[in-house]
């Protein structure tokens, strides 16, 4: 699936910028795998990433953006000479590059993306447009993950995590990479995973444990910033509950859900997407679906796994009378007739 994503992503970029070079399309790879690993604590497109002078590039992207293939026509490149600043003997020092030209061979599928990875591909999109090549390759260059490695050297993803520095200066930049939701992700994804590993049923100790966290994000959730999110988020805190105390095998999924409808909301809002590109009833059209869904989520489990009756409920205690009264009646029907008033 991801080779499947990174090949619709570099579709999805050229459909949006038909003169999009090279370079830029490695980079655009690179960024939202970057953004998305600080969040998600995985890579949505990538897997190889390589060190290269102007940047990481990811291997398969950097084979797929080179010749043509099954996905795009690429144009061999040509050489363009700029002139540079004039040096000693009236010269002028020449600056060469290569341009690609690329005609995708079919559209992007974009239904393989969620509501967060699309809304992240194209906020990297628009990052990018107006930039100069050279100033996003410099971006990178304030990386560790360039500056910690040599030219052809593989870049281990976990240098993708990123120190609260290079976070502020990619928000300098433009680039939003922080917030409660990387905290929310990076914390429940990986409990997740552990929990539907678990022997099932967790039991108490467990459990009380897994709440405390929830608490914590409850806790800390960012309002009023993420106002409109809030509802949902509470009820997909009540179906998360009802799942590790009765089916904990699907906690992976429902976080999952969790951390894209978040991510969704928090970025739409941080990148300043509202009103101009992201309309504000359309955000609350989302969000009331999630909270929906959600719910559905509590009711379900709430109707496969019903809680069991206490013993003072007034459904026992009213089949107790009733058990008395059918011997009652049993008695007196079989009593002789002499005895009877």
């Amino acid at each position: 699936m991801r080779k499947q994503k990174l090949i619709n992503a570099l579709l999805y970029a050229v459909e949006c910028d038909s003169r999009i070079g090279r370079t830029k399309l490695l980079k655009f790879i690179f960024f939202v795998d970057l953004i998305y690993y600080n969040q998600r604590g995985t890579t949505l497109c990538g897997t190889t990433y390589i060190r290269m002078p102007r940047g990481p590039a990811e291997a398969a992207a950097f084979q797929l953006t080179s010749e043509s293939n099954a996905y795009f026509d690429v144009k061999a490149p040509t050489v363009i000479k700029h002139k540079g600043k004039r040096v000693y003997g009236g010269r002028s020092r020449r600056k060469t590059y290569e341009s690609y030209e690329y005609q995708p061979k079919s559209r992007a599928d974009l239904s393989i993306f969620t509501p967060y990875e699309r809304v992240l591909l194209w906020s990297v999109l628009q990052w990018m447009k107006l930039k100069r090549t050279d100033f996003i390759s410099g971006v990178t260059h304030h990386l560790r993950l360039w500056k910690e490695f040599s030219d052809g050297e593989e870049i281990p993803l976990e240098h993708f995590q990123l120190n609260r520095r290079e976070i502020a200066y990619l928000e300098r930049t433009g680039l939003h990479a922080d917030g409660f939701e990387r905290m929310f992700c990076t914390s429940i994804l990986p409990l997740s995973t552990e929990i539907a590993d678990a022997l099932h049923p967790l039991n108490a100790e467990r459990i009380a444990a897994v709440e405390g966290v929830l608490d914590t994000f409850i806790t800390k959730y960012p309002l009023p910033a993420l106002e409109t999110f809030y509802d949902a988020y509470l009820a997909w805190d009540d179906a998360y509950r009802y799942t590790i105390r009765h089916n904990p095998v699907h906690a992976p999924a429902l976080a999952g859900e969790g951390c894209d409808a978040l991510c969704f909301v928090s970025h739409v809002i941080a990148t300043h997407m509202i009103p101009v590109v992201y309309d504000l009833e359309r955000l609350q059209k989302f969000c009331n679906e999630r909270e929906q869904r959600f719910n559905t989520v509590r009711d379900n489990i709430a109707r496969d796994y019903p809680p069991p009756l206490p013993s003072d409920t007034d459904d026992e205690v009213s089949a107790l009378v009733d058990m008395t009264m059918q011997i009652s009646r049993g008695l007196a029907c079989g009593a002789s007739l002499a005895g009877r008033r």
